[in-house]
């Protein structure tokens, strides 16, 4: 059973390396035709430095000639001095290479990690991925400078000198040779253990990231509660857990020079020995025992090298498999052959939204659905309110409505067509979000604002702003327009970040409008404000507004009332009043205190 194991394994390290140089080398291969002509020039000349000493004792020390003593020193400085040069053009052109592969991987592993679906996303910690963007791409790099270019470098070096030392003395050679099969033996074992404690130290630096993710993320909850030192004890295991592999790895990667140079040193025993032997016969020449004797050590060092280089390439294919894994991943969700975009043949997109006997489940075989047979009919232009208590699926009709999940049953369409027929980047175009708790990147306020309209002019991206009633405090910013917002906008406050939103969203000025209480980190002058703002923006727009306060939805021309996942009622606020169910108690709930509580709380 093992050996079709290890033929598969080696098939699949083919494949990996085959990809390399498919994907990401071939592409460079006239940069590479130069590094291979240094390649070959230098280790040309490092055979050709070991064989000048054949003359240079043979005609200066053994024949005493004086001419020969001003030729060939500067024969072998001008030897060296070239050697140099074409080792900087290798050395400098191959690393080089080495970055921009990895310039590429890590371009194309976010690619396709930010196409994928939410369901996708969310499935893995983004701590595990930076992780792998940071540490397997720096274990690659490794691999293709010191692995992939060392090999070629250190075979053909070793070729020159064993050339060498062959024409000086075969028989000295063939004894020279008997160090590497047991050579290859120790790589070899070394490699293997070297691989599994790398790819499961790969692992574990996920696992830690996602920690350090984690607390950073978390830091207000555990400052609050006094949990540093929970966490701190969290990543002490974490880390010692890692450490305990890289230690494994790092004695097997060290094991590998001192194992050679001990072969290399039986070796060496034995052929000093049997040149004692040829030259007490006479069948030995000093020039040519020194020529192979500085052939022989320099070959020392490509022996050496090559010996690392199944432990390293065994880290840096661990590494690639897992960087090719990140590639290969495919969103569940994507355009269906033939999808066309929305507004195919020039249409205009008026916003009629419908969902028709909708069923969604976020978990594979759960008994309760997010949402279970919902039917909504939204008219174009026209304001839709969901509300209800906590998880009874109002946010699932956004993702839904969004795509970014995919309905188990039923038909959700936009104007009459589904939204499966259609182009996503279509379909978003046509969708403004705000949420509850925005996010804002680390970038300038009026680049947040833009992304609501990628190009958008700065005076429309203030006339966004004026809207959205943040004119006044960004304008007050050190920087106005162009202040950096921090990491998710920690630099500003609550009420502010809604704000850049909500004029992120008025810039988009897209015919559907989702709200999930847009208002609520407002003070009471500010949402005023917005107020009137939004209701200037959803005229003539199809909006939909997820209702935590009930007060905010009064004036809406239909609520849809939900409750476990399915619509249990549905009308206009004096409706639902009249009919004395879940809607009037929740209501009811409301105008008890003074600031309302958010649905999370209500019961029916």
């Amino acid at each position: 059973m093992k050996a079709p194991t290890a033929t598969r394994n080696r098939t699949g390290d083919w494949s990996i390396v085959r990809r390399l140089f498919r994907d990401y080398i071939r592409g460079q291969w006239p940069i590479l035709a130069v590094a291979v002509l240094c390649m070959v020039v230098t280790s040309a000349l490092t055979g050709a430095l070991a064989w000048v000493l054949d003359p240079l004792i043979h005609f200066v020390f053994i024949e005493k000639n004086a001419r020969m003593l001003l030729i060939l020193p500067p024969c072998v400085a001008g030897l060296i001095g070239v050697r140099a040069f074409t080792q900087f053009g290798q050395d400098a052109i191959l690393n080089s290479m080495s970055e921009r592969i990895i310039a590429a991987t890590q371009r194309d592993m976010f690619k396709s990690q930010i196409r994928l679906d939410i369901g996708a996303l969310n499935s893995v910690h983004s701590g595990e991925l930076i992780a792998k963007f940071l540490y397997d791409t720096t274990l690659l790099r490794t691999a293709l400078t010191r692995g992939v270019a060392g090999f070629g470098k250190e075979l053909v070096t070793l070729i020159a000198l064993a050339g060498v030392m062959i024409y000086q003395d075969w028989q000295l050679a063939a004894i020279s040779v008997l160090l590497l099969p047991p050579v290859a033996w120790v790589t070899g074992n070394l490699g293997r253990s070297l691989r599994k404690f790398s790819t499961r130290g790969m692992e574990e630096t996920g696992v830690l990231s996602k920690s350090l993710s984690e607390a950073l993320s978390g830091r207000r909850i555990i400052k609050a509660y006094n949990l540093e030192d929970h966490a701190a004890k969290l990543a002490d295991g974490r880390i010692s857990e890692r450490l305990r592999y890289l230690l494994r790895a790092v004695r097997a990667r060290a094991a590998a020079v001192p194992s050679t140079d001990f072969i290399g040193g039986v070796a060496a025993a034995l052929t000093f020995a049997f040149a004692g032997y040829q030259s007490l016969h006479g069948q030995l020449e000093i020039n040519k025992f020194t020529s192979f004797i500085a052939a022989m050590l320099l070959a020392q060092q490509p022996v050496r090298t090559l010996s690392q280089l199944w432990t390293i390439s065994s880290e840096g294919l661990s590494a690639a498999n897992r960087i090719f894994a990140v590639i290969d991943a495919k969103p569940a969700i994507e355009d269906k052959p033939g999808a066309r975009p929305l507004t195919s043949a020039g249409a205009h997109v008026h916003g009629a939204v419908t969902f028709e006997n909708v069923s969604f489940a976020y978990a594979s075989g759960a008994d309760s659905p997010a949402i279970n047979d919902v039917t909504i009919e939204i008219p174009a232009g026209k304001q839709v309110a969901l509300v209800g208590p906590s998880g009874a699926g109002k946010t699932t009709i956004f993702n839904l409505l969004l795509r970014f999940y995919e309905q188990k049953s039923g038909t959700i369409t936009i104007d009459g067509t589904d939204t499966r027929d259609v182009t996503l980047q279509s379909l978003r175009d046509s969708i403004a979000l705000v949420t509850q708790d925005p996010f804002l990147f680390d970038e300038t306020v009026a680049e947040n604002i833009a992304l609501g309209r990628p190009g958008a002019s700065r005076e429309d991206i203030e006339v966004a702003a004026r809207a959205a009633a943040a004119h006044d405090f960004i304008t007050a910013l050190p920087l106005g327009y162009d202040s950096g917002v921090g990491e998710a906008g920690s630099k500003l406050s609550g009420g502010q970040r809604q704000r850049i939103a909500i004029a992120r969203a008025m810039l988009r000025n897209a015919p559907i409008l989702l709200l999930d209480e847009a208002t609520s980190a407002l003070d009471t002058e500010s949402e005023r404000q917005v107020q009137e703002a939004l209701a200037r923006l959803m005229r003539g727009r199809t909006t939909i507004v997820i209702a935590h306060r009930l007060s905010t939805v009064l004036n809406a021309d239909r609520i849809y009332v939900m409750d476990r996942g399915r619509v249990v009622e549905a009308g206009t606020h004096g409706e639902l009043l009249a009919k004395g169910g879940l809607y009037a108690r929740l209501y009811q709930h409301d105008l008890v205190d003074e600031d309302p509580p958010s649905l999370e709380s209500a019961t029916p």
